[in-house]
């Protein structure tokens, strides 16, 4: 299993950047609400598909097409330390295009009263044959850091800027106290 991350210091309490983090549909942001190089031009449709938004066993589904390709995922959050850590890995037959499968992991460590250290990483493993194997191979490093790189950012982003009387990069999420 490959695996990568990503930490960035933000000038927000940890209490107040794990709930951010812990919500789904704000780190999902790059996959989920805009289309991008990366997607191929594409978004996903999320789909929170437990009454528990958060917490082990909170499941999440992703969906749509990719170059006219089908990409139906579920994942669902293995283990969960309220306030620190949360972990969620994809579950059944994910039809993804260059991963088999992948672990995601968000850490939160408080710096200082009002500042804090978060890491996402991700373990992925490669299709197991065939042509989407080498499509892996060649692109699944550089789509992880483009994921890690988006969600890090994004968080310090929406975080910091809401701090001061800023947009969050977009209207719907709850950015919190």
């Amino acid at each position: 299993m490959r695996t990568l991350d990503r930490s960035v210091s933000i000038e927000a309490p940890a209490g107040r950047v794990f709930a951010y983090v812990d919500d789904i549909r704000n780190l999902a942001r790059h996959m989920s609400e805009r289309s991008s190089m990366p997607m191929m031009g594409s978004k996903l449709e999320l789909e929170i598909a437990t009454p528990n938004v958060t917490g082990t066993g909170a499941t999440y589904r992703y969906s749509g097409r990719i170059m006219g390709l089908t990409i139906d995922f579920s994942e669902t959050v293995t283990s969960y330390v309220p306030g620190r850590e949360k972990a969620w890995r994809t579950i059944g037959r994910p039809k993804l295009l260059i991963m088999a499968g992948y672990e995601m992991r968000v850490l939160v460590e408080p710096i200082s009263p009002g500042s804090s250290r978060l890491t996402i990483g991700i373990g992925y493993e490669l299709p197991h044959a065939g042509v989407w194997r080498l499509v892996g191979w060649a692109l699944a490093d550089a789509y992880s850091r483009w994921c890690l790189d988006s969600m890090v950012e994004g968080v310090k982003y929406d975080l910091e800027n809401a701090a001061i009387g800023r947009e969050p990069r977009s209207g719907r999420a709850e950015v919190g106290a």
